[in-house]
């Protein structure tokens, strides 16, 4: 026994018009056609579905039934269509990704808002936290994908990964810091203050080590971060702002502080240091809908970072 959405539509129209004339007219068939249509699905059964006189038909007792389960099916099949319709219009759905500090504060926000802007029904669900563990979790499928360092990710075949722009880091201190007015500042003079900052990735903490930074390996997890961790770039501005303390940003970053007065850009230039963050997502999953809009919006946006 067989038969599909299409024959089910078919009785439905007969059970609503119960002429084979009308019923043709409103599926925009023939009516031979339609009368064809009936008699396979009749055969397929096994058992007549309507009785047919000149002015009517009307359904047996196993068209009746067929009727009501059909109707079941038509109309659940018209919401799957409707909630696509909607996934692949952004009009529903959830995105779920995750996103480094520097990142976070640099260039997602900025193209989450873009995207609630031109999809308001959308729903995000955004993390923030360090490389290793934003790793771990798209490579679980707990997130679709997140915006992170790259460079372990490159070594994981389980993950694909999209580079994006790298932007060069400054460091920067409080206004009124002890390091200010400094005519040549050397590295010497940078390590005599604690740096804060979020856990570095290990590419970016092998040169660190290798150019005497002064950062610490003895984290719980084994991490690499200065003397002060912290997980978000919000959180080390501020803490610069109260403090002796020095950290790294990309300029932009903090372009409304220094035009505050709040910070300076410290004149000590370090040629490596420099984000290395990318899109990060499973290798075999198609992203959906929301996370190609997003990806589009990101793109945009890390374009017009410098």
């Amino acid at each position: 026994m067989k038969f599909d959405l299409r024959q089910c539509r078919h009785v439905l129209a007969l059970e609503q018009h119960r002429n084979f004339a009308r019923a043709a007219d409103a599926l925009g068939l023939t009516q031979p056609a339609l009368t064809r249509s009936l008699q396979v699905l009749e055969k397929s059964i096994g058992a007549r579905l309507f009785d047919r006189n000149r002015a009517r038909v009307e359904p047996t007792p196993v068209g009746e039934r067929l009727i009501e389960r059909a109707r079941l099916l038509v109309n659940q099949a018209r919401d799957i269509e409707q909630d696509l319709r909607q996934m692949l219009g952004l009009e529903v759905g959830l995105l779920r990704i995750g996103a480094g500090p520097y990142p976070a504060d640099l260039s997602v926000g900025t193209a989450i808002g873009g995207l609630v802007r031109r999809y308001p029904a959308l729903m995000v669900d955004l993390s923030v936290g360090d490389w290793s563990d934003l790793i771990r979790r798209v490579a679980s499928g707990e997130l679709e994908l997140a915006i992170a360092d790259t460079g372990v990710a490159k070594q994981d075949d389980r993950l694909f990964v999209e580079s994006l722009p790298a932007h060069k880091l400054s460091f920067f201190c409080r206004a009124d810091h002890p390091l200010v007015g400094s005519a040549e500042l050397t590295l010497e003079e940078l390590r005599r203050f604690p740096l804060v900052g979020t856990a570095l990735p290990p590419q970016l903490a092998g040169l660190a080590a290798r150019n005497r930074m002064g950062l610490r390996a003895d984290l719980p997890t084994g991490v690499t971060a200065p003397e002060i961790r912290v997980d978000t770039f919000a959180l080390a501005r501020r803490i610069v702002i109260e403090s002796d303390a020095v950290s790294g940003a990309v300029p932009s970053q903090i372009q409304d502080s220094v035009a505050r007065g709040e910070l300076v850009v410290l004149p000590f230039e370090v040629p490596w240091l420099k984000t290395n963050y990318g899109i990060i997502r499973l290798t075999n999953r198609t992203p959906s809908p929301a996370a190609m809009a997003f990806i589009e919006i990101l793109r945009e946006v890390e374009a017009g970072i410098d």
